[in-house]
């Protein structure tokens, strides 16, 4: 096994990379599944570093698969790679690629954590293999229309093979989350005949009143009204059309229906659509015990009974699938996610400390489960 002390050593050699890469990807926002140069950038730099690198992995064109086969036979260790940019809503209304949730520190800290392990080929076991996974960010349009590129990774078979699964982000504490919401996205239509006379409701609007009714008294943060509109022709008895989406959450697959329910009771008679399930989050003690001692290792302290994640991420999905850890590198008064100030946060070196300590935690934990059982 590779000593500790060397791999620190290896991954603080990288710190130029894990700034370079933070910093490019903080420059070039790209929405999910528009994240053309920011996969490229990372890609090409695990190319130059030994990786074979896969592009458009999946079926998704901004996805990619980097594997680094080590020298001494072991198991195969996968490591998420985010880059794509979170919507912001401005005053408005238009929409602004901005990375305020971290994803360039993630975007450094990995590539920096596979350079180092690159290496240390000639003592490394088994295969580091990153994933490139789009459009983290839900409200995304291309996330939205196609889903998340960590579930779409797991339906379609990437992650097979692979004996332990690792994803590491910015967070308050230093952990590895044992929970996690499921989520769900249902689109609704109702169709009706557009009226003008005063005092006649049709159904769209009817459906729009009923519906606006359940919402103020559903749970706010199980379910969610992302998006509700009319469309249609203004002319007397025209087709007019109530479209609704909803984001439902709950704490296990069958509390999903039960979210469900009320919105499905408000609007009778309405065509329903269900997206892909986002998986809970599955802890296995294994490759938790792996990053608490990647932990100890880097000098750091370890929560081993953090309260459970408030949302959803589809690296669930993963965890549903290989034994997997979502590891939480904390800051002392955590970040500012989603805001501006969060986005100049991980710009700075804050952000560049960030992607140096994902960087030794991943690199750590990952040379640990890469060793043969």
């Amino acid at each position: 096994m590779i000593a500790d002390k060397d791999i620190i050593s290896a991954v603080n050699a990288q710190a130029g990379t894990a700034v370079e890469v933070l910093r490019f990807v903080h420059a070039h926002p790209e929405l999910g599944h528009e994240e053309r140069a920011s996969s490229a950038h990372i890609a090409g730099t695990l190319a130059s570093g030994g990786f074979q690198v896969e592009r458009g992995v999946g079926g998704m064109e901004t996805a990619f698969r980097a594997t680094l086969t080590g020298a001494r036979p072991g198991r195969s260790v996968g490591i998420v790679v985010l880059y794509d940019a979170v919507p912001a809503v401005r005053a408005n209304g238009s929409i602004e690629a901005v990375h305020s949730c971290g994803h360039g520190p993630i975007s450094g800290g990995t590539t920096a954590a596979a350079l180092a392990l690159a290496g240390l080929r000639d003592r490394l076991a088994g295969k580091i293999v990153l994933f490139g996974c789009p459009a983290d960010e839900i409200h995304a349009p291309g996330s939205v229309a196609r889903g998340g590129g960590k579930a779409l990774s797991a339906a379609a078979g990437l992650w097979d093979g692979i004996d332990a699964a690792l994803y590491a982000h910015p967070e308050f504490i230093n952990t590895v989350s044992k929970a996690s919401l499921w989520m769900r996205r249902d689109q609704a239509t109702v169709s009706g005949l557009r009226s003008l006379r005063k005092g006649v409701v049709t159904e769209p609007m009817a459906a729009l009143r009923r519906l606006t009714a359940v919402l103020d008294q559903v749970e706010p943060d199980r379910v969610i009204a992302e998006d509700v509109h009319f469309h249609g022709d203004i002319e007397e008895g025209a087709g007019l059309v109530l479209t609704a989406s909803f984001l439902l959450f709950a704490d296990d697959e069958a509390g999903l229906a039960k979210a469900a329910k009320p919105l499905r009771d408000a609007l009778t008679g309405a065509q329903w659509s269900e997206g892909r399930v986002v998986c809970g989050v599955r802890p296995n003690d294994r490759v938790t015990s792996a990053v608490a001692e990647a932990f100890k290792a880097a000098g750091r302290d370890f929560v081993k009974d953090p309260p459970p994640l408030p949302f959803a991420t589809d690296f669930g999905n993963i965890s549903q699938r290989v034994p997997a850890a979502l590891i939480g590198i904390g800051r002392p008064g955590g970040w500012a996610f989603h805001t501006d100030e969060g986005a100049r946060q991980f710009a700075s070196p804050d952000g560049e400390e960030e992607a140096l300590g994902i960087a030794r935690v991943l690199a750590l934990a990952a040379a640990r489960l890469s060793e043969p059982q």
